[in-house]
């Protein structure tokens, strides 16, 4: 992903991220087949809630606001968000839109509790982001990685599991929940 790194939150998160989504959908073909999906998502960057309505996969509904009943509301501070952007590490925050689908909208649908990234940065920085899928907050699972293997995580370079089984990414909590992520990253 092409971000400047002085970007804005409120611009990252109100315009290029929700336009990014949308060029993505349409070069996939992909919008077709989320036609007939609703899917909501927020992100709390320290209170301040950016809410997201995408129906069927091209109609976007982008507001500076909470929603009920959000599939995924991603929760991080302002400043690991501003560090993420200054060193254009926003792959693991933005990079589920590189390969929206409807296994990942059916897979995100019964997939209950609660994720959270810790990302640690090659200069040693660190980054944290929690989501919470389908309101819940139980049970939780935490993976740790580096930034880079999330990023080749996310641009489908790896997988989940050879990450884990090489050791490069270490997970706390809820085995079961865990591994039911997986199809949200394959």
């Amino acid at each position: 992903m092409n971000i400047p790194n002085n970007i804005s939150i409120k611009e990252l998160l109100t315009e290029y991220s929700p336009k990014m989504a949308q060029e993505l959908l349409a070069d996939s073909g992909k919008a077709a087949e989320l036609d007939g999906t609703q899917f909501k998502l927020v992100v709390d960057v320290d209170g301040d809630k950016y809410s997201y309505q995408v129906t069927n996969g091209k109609e976007f509904d982008v507001q500076e606001a909470d929603l009920d009943s959000a599939q995924a509301r991603v929760m991080i501070s302002k400043e690991d968000l501003e560090k993420m952007i200054a060193t254009s590490n926003l792959d693991m925050l933005l990079g589920i839109q590189n390969d929206l689908s409807r296994a990942k909208y059916e897979a995100l649908s019964r997939v209950k509790g609660c994720m959270v990234a810790e990302l640690e940065n090659d200069d040693g920085s660190k980054f944290t982001i929690r989501a919470v899928l389908n309101e819940s907050e139980a049970p939780t699972a935490t993976f740790k990685m580096k930034t880079t293997d999330s990023a080749a995580l996310v641009r489908k370079e790896t997988s989940p599991v050879t990450l884990f089984m090489g050791g490069q990414m270490k997970i706390e909590g809820d085995m079961a929940f865990a591994m039911s992520t997986q199809p949200l990253f394959t």
